[in-house]
């Protein structure tokens, strides 16, 4: 939540409420609306406040016509979505020509990242292959562009397993910039110095996870020696 927040407000420069999507079932996530300060000198120097809403709590099955197309990838995490509610789910993105080339591939492709995370990857892999998206008639109609453009048909086939890739990719490198921004936003805010040897740890640290606990870390650290020291 406070990783958010704080990449929010540094893009905003606006006061933050956050809504967080608990998608796995456990603990025991807070009721009501919770507000989260750090003091600064003499004042907060930083306040947002945030809602939980443990989606797994919801049916799926219930769910799928309030929120559309638009929350599908939520739907897999919530009560009831099984392998072939998420099978026939992905089919009907497929089948909506509402949707554009670009936001069809980035639905399909959240679809995917939120079944291996809650169903497992062997099953996502059952459930989606790159085949399913090369069938898809806007991106057919993308690879006969492209050849009419002289590129041949393995290419442009090679040109769309490269889109499904990419977009794959192109979250993972998103979630890491993400985790980039949201670390040096609180060494910021806690005033810690960035030499340039934290800068090159910083940016050369590969593992969301990692970068998350530094986060964590910096939030209520001493020293920025302190932030690192775990790792």
């Amino acid at each position: 939540m406070f990783e958010y927040a704080t990449t929010a407000v540094a893009l905003t420069e606006r006061p933050v409420w956050t809504v967080v999507l608990l998608s796995r079932p456990g603990g025991n996530p807070p009721e009501g609306t919770g507000i989260y300060r750090i003091r600064g000198i003499g004042d907060d120097a930083f306040v947002f406040r945030y809602r939980v809403v443990p989606i797994w709590r919801l049916d799926a099955h219930e769910m799928r016509a309030y929120l559309g197309l638009a929350g599908a990838p939520f739907l897999v995490a919530m009560r009831g979505a099984d392998e072939e509610f998420v099978r026939d789910l992905t089919a009907e993105v497929q089948a909506d020509h509402t949707l554009s080339v670009r936001d069809r591939a980035d639905t399909l492709a959240l679809l995917y990242l939120v079944s291996a995370a809650i169903l497992g990857s062997e099953t996502a892999r059952r459930i989606f292959h790159v085949d399913w998206l090369i069938q898809d008639p806007n991106v057919q109609e993308l690879i006969a562009e492209w050849e009419e453009k002289g590129v041949a048909r393995g290419e442009a086939r090679g040109l769309a397993q490269g889109l499904a890739k990419g977009l794959a990719e192109g979250r993972a490198k998103a979630l890491l910039e993400s985790a980039w921004s949201a670390l040096y936003r609180v060494l910021e805010l806690r005033s810690f110095p960035i030499t340039s040897d934290i800068r090159a740890r910083v940016d050369g640290e590969l593992s969301v996870d990692r970068l998350t606990a530094w986060h964590d870390a910096a939030v209520t650290a001493r020293t920025i020696d302190d932030v690192f020291r775990n790792g």
